[in-house]
């Protein structure tokens, strides 16, 4: 069951997906927030695997609230107006509804978030590994094994030093599988792992035969989790 909260002013759009989540077999409805504030400040207390957020809220707008959440959970954008989707989708969204929504956009749209959270497994009984959805099964990769994490539109690639897997997901929803100790994220796009990396060059971190750059955000956390002389 996939535990999920709505953060929307519209009182009319709260109710029509608290319908939603009702009819749906695979979501719980667990919080409702109209102030996006207050949903900032119980957020990490909130056990919430989904939330449906609104984009134009007089407080916030949704991509400020994704902004300023380290480790959102999946989010489903929901608004009126079609041109914010792509600013949205450079934020790890897992989908985006146009209001009025239709049930059956919905449902596609928790069907994608479904596979998006199935699509890498973490063990709780062995914390070195995941196992990642390949063909019909799944495949284990040790940590170890992973050189760098590269976002592809939907999808996300987990590169190894012997194979690439591809599955749909998003960076924020791989980030958290990933053992923070061990991997750090240097961009909207690449995740790493610091026990990979050769090389520190200006803006670009060297793994191989590979350059991948880092971004202003995330220079000063990396250049932390390094152990510099």
């Amino acid at each position: 069951m996939i535990k999920a909260a709505i953060i929307d002013d519209d009182a009319l759009s709260r109710k029509i997906l608290q319908n939603f989540i009702t009819k749906s077999d695979q979501l719980e409805l667990v919080a409702e927030y109209e102030n996006p504030e207050v949903a900032l400040r119980e957020l990490d207390s909130l056990d919430c695997d989904l939330i449906f957020l609104d984009m134009e809220m007089p407080e916030m707008t949704g991509i400020e609230f994704i902004a300023a959440v380290p480790n959102i959970p999946q989010v489903i954008v929901v608004s009126s107006k079609k041109e914010y989707a792509a600013d949205s989708y450079n934020y790890d969204v897992s989908d985006y509804l146009v209001k009025p929504i239709d049930f059956s956009r919905f449902e596609q749209a928790v069907a994608k978030v479904e596979e998006m959270i199935s699509s890498v497994k973490g063990d709780e009984n062995e914390q070195d590994h995941l196992f990642i959805k390949k063909n019909k099964g799944y495949s284990r990769v040790r940590f170890e094994e992973i050189d760098f994490v590269e976002a592809l539109a939907d999808y996300v690639q987990i590169n190894t030093n012997t194979e690439r897997f591809t599955v749909l997901s998003t960076m924020k929803a791989i980030n958290l599988r990933l053992p923070s100790a061990k991997f750090i994220r240097i961009h909207r796009s690449y995740i790493v792992s610091l026990d990979k990396i050769d090389r520190i060059d200006e803006n670009l971190v060297v793994i191989g035969d590979k350059s991948l750059p880092i971004s202003r955000s995330y220079k000063e956390d990396l250049m932390k989790n390094l152990n510099l002389l």
